[in-house]
């Protein structure tokens, strides 16, 4: 069985109510029509009859047929009423089917126009593409349900615009720190089997040159599974912050900058095993983007903790682009230790709490980091 369209439900709903308003309109119309063309004509028969002297009926009497004039006056009056009634039925009922009919005509246009939004977000929708995101539907007009629609429609493309370039961006940044362990191992591979003998110094640099560019790939490949996780969501639960933080930073290399501690009791709602994640990316990003003879603090307190360092000076415009994937000082994609990948985590973890953070450069330089999370 076919459906109809909603414009054609609109149009049906829309003529019925106008042909019940319209039955309704013409059955009270013939209502007082007879009421009053039969209080007319009774009033011509009780003049007509007191005139000739005939007897003038009293509710709840029965009076003997007459035969005179007012009795033939009023076998006509009431054929005269009979056809006159049958006439005004046919006409206002002829009156009516083409009502019907015009109005359904009308309906359809007017449930053709209140959809033509909606034909402009289907269309749009239909012709979004990958390469074509910057289409949009504009609508203006008052603000009703279906400006409301076609503005929400237009802040989902728009997110979703930027949800496709911040991809396209992540995987083309992801390509590029990957293919270049790939060319070292690949360079220090070919350069050692260039010459059919070499020695064993010769083969182990080549080996540890090997090694070593593994492991970055191997470092790659885990934070972007950690920032594939972080993006599913949190499981919260009650957590003290201080006892966190003391957990993450009980591993602190003995050659890395040295860790000043604060903690005061912070509970908190949060993920412990995402927390984790959190502490230990800010704790290495204060660690690698330090100074000779610089320092690292951690503090907690109310439901935050914050991580400072000494650093090089950050240029307040940079903050931004700090959080992306594969963004480090100065908004560089390459060139320096790490995958850029330590903020990018922690805005994942941050944002999967519902928490807050701010990122402040510290005078003389370094980073602060202060994380507030929803209280316990």
């Amino acid at each position: 069985m076919t459906r109809l369209t909603i414009r054609g439900r609109l149009t049906l709903w829309y003529a019925a109510v106008f042909a019940a308003t319209g039955a309704a309109v013409l059955a009270a119309m013939y209502v007082l029509v007879r009421r009053e063309f039969f209080t007319a004509t009774d009033a011509v028969l009780a003049s007509v009859t007191a005139a000739e002297g005939t007897l003038v009926p009293v509710p709840g009497t029965i009076l003997e047929p007459s035969t005179g004039p007012a009795v033939a006056l009023e076998a006509a009056t009431t054929v005269a009423r009979t056809d006159a009634l049958r006439t005004i039925v046919l006409e206002t009922g002829g009156v009516f089917v083409a009502l019907a009919a015009v109005s359904l005509a009308l309906c359809w246009l007017v449930a053709g126009r209140a959809l033509r939004p909606l034909r402009n977000i289907t269309d749009t929708a239909a012709a979004l593409s990958h390469d074509t995101m910057d289409a949009r539907i504009g609508l203006r007009g008052p603000r009703d349900e279906v400006r409301t629609l076609a503005d929400t429609f237009d802040a989902m493309l728009d997110r979703l615009a930027r949800a496709f370039q911040g991809q396209r961006l992540f995987v083309a940044n992801a390509s590029h720190e990957l293919r270049t362990p790939l060319t070292i191992i690949r360079t220090a591979a070919e350069k050692a089997l260039a010459r059919p003998s070499r020695t064993e110094d010769e083969y182990r640099r080549a080996l540890q040159t090997i090694a070593a560019a593994a492991a970055r790939s191997d470092a790659m490949l885990t934070s972007l599974l950690q920032l594939a996780r972080t993006q599913r969501g949190a499981a919260l639960e009650p957590v003290d912050l201080a006892g966190a933080a003391a957990g993450a930073a009980a591993s602190w290399p003995a050659d890395a900058p040295p860790l000043h501690r604060d903690l005061a009791p912070a509970p908190c709602a949060a993920d412990p095993a995402q927390l984790d994640l959190l502490l230990r990316n800010l704790l290495e990003n204060a660690a690698r983007h330090n100074v000779p003879g610089g320092a690292v603090w951690l503090a907690t307190g109310g439901s935050w903790l914050c991580v400072e360092n000494t650093g090089p000076v950050v240029d307040p415009a940079d903050l931004p682009s700090l959080r992306r994937p594969f963004q480090r000082g100065g908004g560089r994609t390459a060139g320096s230790s790490g995958a850029g990948l330590g903020l990018a985590i922690a805005e994942a973890v941050v944002a999967a709490h519902g928490a807050a953070w701010t990122l402040v450069p510290r005078a003389g330089g370094g980073l602060s980091v202060t994380v507030t999370f929803p209280a316990g």
